[in-house]
């Protein structure tokens, strides 16, 4: 794919590539979708990938006497993924506060009430 063809798209490849990204116009790269032009990126599809994920709260994964939290992508904006509430949470707890296994961690918008937990498959 040749950048010059392609409209810029504003914005830095998330591969680490620079402001190679572009909107190509052809069926064979993704008709519509943002794509890296630089001919070495390792996932040019990247920014297409990360744009399609539909989640928007925490998800969890809680284990017998740990937890591992993907924070959703809206934290990026402010910083907030540096003193998120969620991970605050789920550190100052006793234990794990559900069964182990993988959830969807929604603030409930009660301090007091904490979060609920929605099983994912």
């Amino acid at each position: 794919m040749n950048e010059a063809e392609h409209p810029q798209v504003a914005g830095w490849c998330p591969m680490g590539c620079g402001m190679t990204l572009v909107l190509p116009g052809d069926e064979e790269a993704g008709e519509g979708n943002v794509t890296c032009a630089h001919p070495k990126c390792p996932r040019p599809s990247a920014v297409h990938e990360l744009l399609q994920e539909r989640e928007t709260e925490h998800v969890v994964i809680v284990g017998e006497d740990t937890f591992s939290l993907q924070h959703p992508l809206r934290e990026r904006l402010d910083g907030e993924l540096f003193d998120c509430p969620a991970h605050r949470w789920l550190k100052a707890q006793d234990g794990p506060p559900v069964e182990p296994g993988r959830y969807r961690m929604v603030d409930e918008g009660d301090p007091a009430a904490g979060y609920y937990f929605e099983p994912i498959e």
